[in-house]
């Protein structure tokens, strides 16, 4: 994953980023897309119990769903779905593999491809790229795991600013 920082801080992209207002809107991962209803989605399994019980949800009639895996970006991509009101919010995929190589060029496309979908990223920290969208936030994140290497793409709508929290 340090290999991709290193690129984009030896000029594979400009630095340090230029913070303009979001134009673009995000991207649909698959079928999913921030604020789609999920009524007619198929082959979605709400958190157990037992599951809801290992994270924090943060909002007032949250739910979390097992969605089917996507293929995305020429990878196949495991996916949650965190939903208010029947609308998601949150879209998180990931893959996990114990291949370095593979870790590295599947962040490194999946990089491109926001990049082309909505332009340069409008922070970075560590090892995390974030893009504003005019309906949200888009985040990539790389992580060793003990398994080996999790490339995550997170999407957050910005209607969880009218969201009533838990605490």
């Amino acid at each position: 994953m340090k290999e991709i920082i290193g690129f984009l801080k030896k000029g594979g992209m400009k630095w340090p980023f230029k913070s303009t207002p979001p134009t673009l809107p995000t991207f649909p991962i698959g079928p999913y897309r921030l604020d789609l209803e999920i009524g007619e989605l198929t082959g979605l399994r709400e958190f157990s119990t037992i599951e809801y019980r290992a994270v924090m949800r943060q909002f007032k009639g949250e739910r979390i769903y097992y969605a089917p895996d996507v293929d995305f970006a020429g990878y196949k991509w495991k996916v949650f779905l965190n939903v208010v009101g029947r609308k998601i919010y949150k879209i998180t995929a990931y893959i996990e593999t114990q291949d370095k190589d593979l870790a590295n060029v599947a962040a490194m496309d999946t990089f491109l491809y926001c990049k082309s979908q909505i332009g340069e990223p409008a922070k970075q920290r560590s090892e995390i790229f974030i893009w504003e969208a005019v309906d949200g936030e888009v985040a990539l994140k790389t992580t060793q795991i003990e398994e080996g290497f999790e490339i995550n793409l997170l999407m957050t709508s910005h209607a969880v600013r009218n969201f009533s929290h838990l605490r």
